[in-house]
């Protein structure tokens, strides 16, 4: 459909009465224009300078100056005017001039008025889409040159044939400097190749996005830039090369800035966990030697378990320290590290008893891991203490399940003879199971009870301390 303001206004100039009336009232009634007469070219740029004209039906013989003369004159007032050329001399010479000067038609009296008519309304579809095209030229024209963005069009063979005023601006380089320069060429030598490789895949056919450094008067930037082929027609080959680039270097430093910041707080939080480990060592040293100078049992065995609650602490500050992130754990590798820590401790004393350790693995923040694994902890030396005695010895089974409603589960089960079923976790008169209890439900947010059976099976389940604190 096309978008055009049909039918318009057309204005008929001929010097016999006659004809100028016939022919405007036939445009009216049949075309269905607007019309107007004039007798001679004077009056018509009278006309055309007070009123807007679509379209002219000119004789090419008028008293006061040549047809011909008096269309390029309203040509000037509107470029946009179809003129329609009448004559009752059919002269190959008066047509040639008549095409020359710029008619539209050109008929030769008399003639059928639904051909002139036809004409006027395709010169008008025409001279429509024609300023349609010129608008929409204007409007790129004008979006490319206000563009922030650095514009430029390369030939097949890499050069520029077009810049707009950021490109130019980025480059430092004036348009006259840019034309005809091998893109390549403003690129440091360094990333030359990748930008090649680009404009090559482009000629292909395929887009190309690339971070690369140029080189101007004043320093080095660094450019985004997307590599875009352009084809004339679709299906057709590529006939030239777009390239769309931004400015990222202040980008690029403050990323380099971070990246030595991250790196720098890497290094204090990596001294910082083998600080607090190697603390946590001098103090079971101090906990060791204090528990050689004792003779009591009891005292002994209250500082070897304080010794141990202080490695279940200093595991996971060396494991972060040997970790890439420093944020989590493999609770399994963790608890591992726990039971062995336990076994070691009690070797000689307990020598029949195993730990079996099953079920998924997940990571943990420090804040989930480090309680969990004193859980785990009071739940082993519990029952190393407490769950064989009187017997060869024995097996402890701990199990981790990951559940989808991002809630952990551990069990603690041993064979062992079984703790009394009338024990109350959050009443017991006991350190181990006092800490366990807060623990899991006052610092885990968790929930935990026994079962007792063929020995006795610890519960506890939680979720990672983390998520709570981002919910909140």
């Amino acid at each position: 459909m096309w978008d055009v303001l049909v039918p318009g206004r057309v204005l008929v100039i001929d010097d016999e009465v006659e004809v100028r009336n016939s022919v405007a009232d036939l445009l009216r009634n049949k075309g269905g224009f607007e019309t107007a007469v004039a007798a001679n070219a004077k009056s018509a740029l009278n006309l055309m300078k007070k009123h807007a004209y679509d379209a002219a039906v000119i004789d090419i013989v008028l008293p006061d100056m040549d047809g011909t003369v008096l269309l390029r004159a309203l040509r000037k007032l509107n470029p946009c005017l179809v003129c329609i050329v009448i004559t009752g001399h059919a002269d190959f010479n008066i047509v040639y001039e008549a095409i020359k000067s710029g008619a539209d038609g050109f008929f030769t009296k008399p003639f059928p008025i639904e051909d002139v008519i036809a004409r006027i309304n395709e010169s008008l579809q025409q001279k429509c889409l024609q300023r349609q095209l010129i608008e929409s030229e204007d409007r790129y024209r004008s979006l490319v040159q206000k563009s922030t963005e650095g514009i430029c069009n390369l030939d097949m063979d890499g050069r520029v044939v077009f810049s707009n005023p950021a490109c130019q601006k980025m480059f430092e380089k004036d348009e006259q400097e840019l034309l005809g320069l091998r893109y390549v060429d403003v690129v440091n030598s360094k990333d030359a190749a990748q930008v090649e490789d680009g404009v090559e895949c482009a000629k292909k056919g395929i887009n190309v996005s690339l971070q690369y450094e140029i080189s101007t008067y004043s320093a080095n930037k660094w450019v985004e830039s997307t590599i875009t082929p352009i084809k004339s027609d679709k299906g057709a080959a590529v006939s030239s090369i777009l390239i769309i680039s931004r400015d990222i270097t202040e980008r690029v430093k403050m990323e380099a800035q971070l990246t030595d910041a991250l790196g720098q707080k890497e290094t204090l939080l990596r001294e910082l966990h083998h600080r607090v480990k190697n603390n946590m060592q001098v103090i079971i040293s101090l906990l060791k030697l204090q528990s050689a100078y004792l003779k009591d049992s009891y005292d002994k065995d209250v500082l070897r378990d304080i010794e141990h609650r202080i490695k279940v602490m200093a595991i996971v500050h060396e494991r972060l320290n040997r970790t890439s992130d420093m944020a989590s754990i493999s609770f399994k590798y963790y608890v591992k590290q726990v039971a062995n820590e336990m076994m070691s401790s009690y070797r000689g004393v307990k020598h029949n008893v195993t730990v079996k350790i099953t079920g998924d693995d997940f990571m943990l923040g420090i804040d989930t891991a480090v309680p969990c694994g004193l859980v785990i902890n009071e739940l082993l030396s519990n029952a190393i203490k407490h769950a064989f005695s009187g017997t060869d010895g024995g097996v402890i089974k701990i199990n981790f399940k990951s559940h989808k409603t991002d809630e952990y589960e551990v069990t603690v089960k041993d064979n062992g003879v079984g703790m009394p079923g009338d024990i109350i976790i959050d009443a017991a008169n006991t350190l181990g199971l006092t800490l366990v209890h807060m623990l899991v439900v006052t610092q885990l947010k968790g929930k935990c009870y026994y079962e007792v059976g063929d020995g006795t099976e610890f519960h506890f389940t939680f979720k990672e301390m983390l998520h709570k604190r981002l919910e909140q």
